[in-house]
């Protein structure tokens, strides 16, 4: 449904922004080619002009989306308006380059998944009970669900996050085989 050309397959697939980076010179000029550079330079800086490098602004938000999503109660307004905030800037809204984003959301959801192998994810009780290789698995499911489908539910933004959730499904959907049950089962319970 969101075909690109083959060429572009290894920079998605690559999640190392150096190395996305090489990959995305080393291919010829296109309007394609910039707009990615265009994504990638939205993607790849440090907003807050704090002199950060090697900063994903990206992957932050999907925490920021996260962390909002328990955020409802009596913080609605604000919650909103940062989602609102991040929807622009992830650009949900640009219905012209699809494809494009819908695979840059996908690079996304691999980056933030390829931390949740780590030996302290999941663990509990100050880090001192480390989590199974299951538990680690089914908190991904939550983390990706949190930052996708359930702060679109709870913020009445599923219209405008539509793409945001289908690539972060999808994804996740590639992570392991429980993937699929446990998101499911999260979307029920919302």
């Amino acid at each position: 449904m969101y075909e690109i050309d083959g060429e572009l397959t290894e920079y998605y697939r690559e999640i190392d922004p150096k190395k996305r980076l090489a990959i995305l010179d080393s291919l010829p000029e296109s309007r394609a080619v910039d707009f990615l550079r265009e994504l990638y330079n939205d993607r790849y800086s440090d907003h807050e002009n704090k002199g950060r490098k090697n900063i994903d602004w990206w992957l932050w938000r999907c925490i920021c989306l996260q962390l909002l999503y328990g955020r409802g109660k009596f913080f609605r307004r604000f919650r909103d308006r940062e989602v609102a905030t991040i929807i622009t800037e992830l650009r949900m809204n640009d219905d012209e380059h699809t494809a494009y984003l819908y695979h840059e959301y996908r690079n996304t959801a691999r980056r933030y998944l390829s931390t949740c192998k780590s030996g302290d994810y999941a663990s509990s009780f100050m880090g001192f009970r480390k989590a199974s290789d299951e538990e680690k698995i089914i908190k991904a499911c939550a983390d990706i669900w949190q930052m996708s489908g359930g702060i679109a539910k709870s913020s009445g933004k599923e219209s405008a996050m539509r793409l945001w959730i289908e690539a972060f499904r999808d994804e996740l959907m590639n992570y392991d085989d429980i993937c699929s049950e446990e998101y499911e089962r999260l979307s029920k319970e919302e």
